[in-house]
């Protein structure tokens, strides 16, 4: 094991030049991100290849685990953790027990690293280190996943006003300060030393959830320069164009340093912008891109309260397919192929692909979640991808999702929604 901390002065740094010598509002709005932004990234020429055979992508089917998600305790009202990043036995045990092979941990860099952004306190990476070994045990893959790094949120787009919840921001920009992407690139050249011994067939890393394009301090003070842009607007082309190529460097830096001291580890990274749209820059990395589908929003986050200001909150129970005011289906099974058209071709192209987040919030009457889900994962499964859901306890899950009309067995003192598991396991492919 590592030191008992590693300091900024005597832990290896990383820095941009050392390593480019050797080479959105919520998470709920991705499916707008996917189909509204394409045309956005449309510049970004498609690398002319001929792989010796299509990607194999990993039969990865599972679920995510919260433990470690936010020390923005206000995220304890709607997701059932303890905030300790003890991440428990018996959730490894039913997901194997269940089936399931795959658990994505999104965190909080906050938890374990000290306000400069770089000193690692090891004492609150042991949680990680044991749901590791609980992966090992159970025979589950484990996808270490920044969801808050260094200078970059997808959280840090909600206001406080509207949703009710409180969000401790990023004080400096990944993009734009060179400290913090330093630092940004310092977590995973920690992590790739501690676990470097470990196999990716056992782990595997997630570069940071959902990259976006928040704006710079300059954007935001110099409006008639850079045009009209605030924090929040994240459907702004203009900026999202801007920053595709920020991200990309900023991935590409970081694979440089996890493979500096881990040159087999599986790296994946989300698609740009809010895991939406692939990103063709990053084709010849060899990392694994992932998609999440929250698609079509009216249906998998109705009445949920962190998308107030993207949902009125008013709108009717959704049907599936969804329909509008006048009976028009506005999304169905037809609609998401052609959503996910972008992802489609990837496999042919050598590019591995994996849907890294799914589901349906509490709010949607089971019948239209289980059709929802039908139809989402025979489509994915025509892309020979496997899936995750957002929760495995919780709202979006199959364990405690407190979804009313829900038939729930009891099991071993928690609520368990038997009808959509069922669903789940029957939609795995070997």
């Amino acid at each position: 094991m590592p030191p008992a901390e590693i300091s900024r002065a005597s832990a290896p740094r990383f820095t941009r030049r050392t390593l480019l010598k050797s080479a959105a509002t919520l998470a709920s709005t991705t499916a707008i991100f996917s189909s509204s932004f394409a045309s956005a990234l449309a510049h970004v020429a498609f690398p002319e290849q001929t792989p010796a055979a299509p990607a194999k992508n990993p039969r990865w089917y599972g679920f995510n685990l919260l433990e470690y998600f936010s020390t923005d305790p206000d995220w304890m009202k709607y997701f059932p953790y303890k905030n300790d990043g003890m991440f428990l036995e018996d959730d490894f045990r039913w997901i194997r027990d269940w089936g399931f092979n795959w658990v994505r941990l999104p965190m909080d860099y906050r938890f374990w690293t000290a306000p400069d952004g770089f000193a690692i306190q090891e004492k609150r990476i042991e949680p990680i280190d044991r749901a590791i070994r609980l992966g090992e045990n159970y025979g589950i893959h484990v996808n270490l996943c920044l969801h808050r790094a260094p200078g970059l949120c997808i959280l840090d787009t909600m206001d406080e006003k509207r949703t009710g919840i409180a969000v401790t921001k990023e004080k400096t920009n990944v993009y734009s300060d060179s400290q913090t992407f330093d630092a940004f690139v310092h977590q995973w050249s920690f992590f790739a030393e501690r676990y470097k011994s470990i196999s990716s067939e056992r782990l595997s890393f997630n570069l940071v959830n959902e990259p976006i394009a928040l704006p710079t301090a300059n954007e935001l003070a110099d409006p008639e320069r850079h045009g009209p842009v605030k924090t929040t607007d994240l459907f702004n082309p203009e900026l999202l164009q801007r920053h595709a190529k920020d991200y990309t460097r900023l991935a590409k830096t970081s694979l440089d340093a996890i493979r500096a001291r881990s040159r087999q580890r599986l790296v994946v990274t989300d698609g740009y912008p809010a895991a939406g749209s692939p990103i063709p820059d990053l084709f010849a990395t060899g990392m694994l891109q992932s998609c999440h589908t929250y698609n079509p929003i009216q249906v998998t986050h109705h009445q949920c309260e962190w998308v107030r200001g993207i949902l009125s909150g008013s709108e009717p129970t959704p049907t599936w397919p969804l329909k509008s005011d006048n009976g028009k289906i506005i999304g169905d099974r037809r609609k998401l192929e052609k959503d996910f058209h972008s992802w489609a071709g990837l496999r042919a192209q050598g590019i591995p692909i994996h849907f890294g987040e799914m589901g349906c919030y509490k709010h949607t009457p089971p019948d239209v979640v289980l059709a929802w889900f039908n139809d989402t994962l025979d489509i994915i499964g025509e892309l020979n991808s496997g899936w995750a859901l957002w929760n495995f306890r919780g709202p979006f899950g199959v364990v405690d999702t407190e979804r009313s009309a829900t038939k729930f067995e009891d099991w071993h003192g928690h609520k368990l929604d038997r009808p959509l598991l069922t669903l789940l396991q029957t939609k795995m492919k070997a």
